[in-house]
């Protein structure tokens, strides 16, 4: 079932279909909450808060329009709800942060051990360089390179024109190539 039937099912009150649609959101939430929270606490409890108060008002929601970007702009609006009440403290997720990131098809294995430490110390910067950006443009690359939304479901999730999307995107980019280009890395 797509998401639009699972949630008109749900406004008619099947609980299996609640159930689906949280499950099949579950990990996406977490991943945005925690890209924007910084925190594996914050981001599980944003994460479940989101889809109660989803299914809370899902008679709000307007199937007519994609699913995905009514429930990520709850939970972003929890997750800067979460920033307003108390800065954000800051967790490594050594195991995470160590693996480099494999591109389809490629034998870790078989990479020689060079390419192992440029690819853990891009991931580094990578990260370093995800924080130090500004709210606005973290958010937009969360949004498009982690999560795989289009500009099309940005806009909407963002409630911004899919002009300033791609502009802010294209900002972002360049941010983040300049902070990696400053520190001698090259992508």
């Amino acid at each position: 079932m797509s998401d639009q039937q699972l949630a008109l099912a749900v406004q008619s009150g099947d609980r299996a279909a609640a159930q689906a649609l949280m499950e099949r959101y579950q990990n996406g939430l977490f991943g945005l909450a925690l890209r924007l929270l910084r925190n594996r606490e914050d981001a599980a409890e944003v994460a479940q808060e989101a889809m109660v108060k989803a299914l809370a008002r899902i008679s709000t929601y307007d199937a007519t329009r994609p699913f995905s970007p009514w429930v990520y702009r709850i939970a972003r609006n929890l997750c800067i709800d979460r920033h307003r009440k108390r800065r954000p403290s800051y967790e490594l997720d050594e195991e995470r942060d160590a693996a480099p990131i494999a591109t389809e098809g490629t034998n870790l294995y078989r990479r020689a051990p060079d390419s192992l430490v440029h690819q853990q110390r891009l991931n580094e910067a990578l990260e370093v360089a995800l924080e130090d950006l500004g709210a606005i443009y973290r958010e937009i690359i969360v949004l498009y390179h982690y999560d795989h939304m289009t500009y099309r479901e940005i806009a909407e999730h963002l409630g911004i024109p899919e002009g300033t999307v791609m502009n802010r995107l294209f900002r972002a980019r360049k941010k983040m190539q300049a902070a990696l280009l400053a520190k001698g890395i090259t992508p």
